[in-house]
């Protein structure tokens, strides 16, 4: 029960999300580089004030991820949201501080590159499962 819960809270946020994006007047879609793409699992956004980069990523079981570029992560998120930080080397990013135990899963989400708002940035993966964190943050990227 507390697994199709959970599975439910997570529709619902990233229902919440994806309408925020579509209908919030300082925020627009970013095309993908390739016509084929069917961002399924990745939608890219950005602000009209400051070009800032919001990558959408769903798909995973019981988060939802923001990527956004670091410079312009919120100085005070909320507690509960999973913060990873990537930089870029060579072709891709890896975690800024890597741990052991992820066993080679310290990149981010290849999809990202061929969005040059995020590419050679040093990005940020924000692991939400709520909506008013969700919401407070987007509010705070795009002002």
């Amino acid at each position: 029960m507390a697994d199709a819960d959970n599975a439910r809270g997570i529709e619902e946020l990233k229902s919440f999300v994806e309408h925020w994006l579509r209908t919030h007047p300082g925020v627009e879609p970013v095309p993908p580089k390739k016509a084929t793409s069917r961002q399924v699992h990745l939608t890219v956004w950005r602000t009209r004030s400051k070009g800032r980069p919001i990558g959408l990523e769903s798909g995973h079981a019981g988060i939802l991820n923001l990527w956004l570029t670091s410079m312009s992560v919120p100085a005070d998120l909320p507690e509960g949201v999973e913060i990873t930080k990537k930089v870029w080397k060579s072709d891709g990013w890896v975690d800024a501080v890597p741990d052991p135990a992820r066993k080679g899963r310290n990149g981010a989400n290849s999809n990202l590159k061929p969005f040059e708002v995020f590419n050679r940035r040093p990005i940020t993966r924000l692991g939400l499962r709520r909506i008013e964190d969700a919401k407070m943050i987007l509010e705070q990227v795009v002002t």
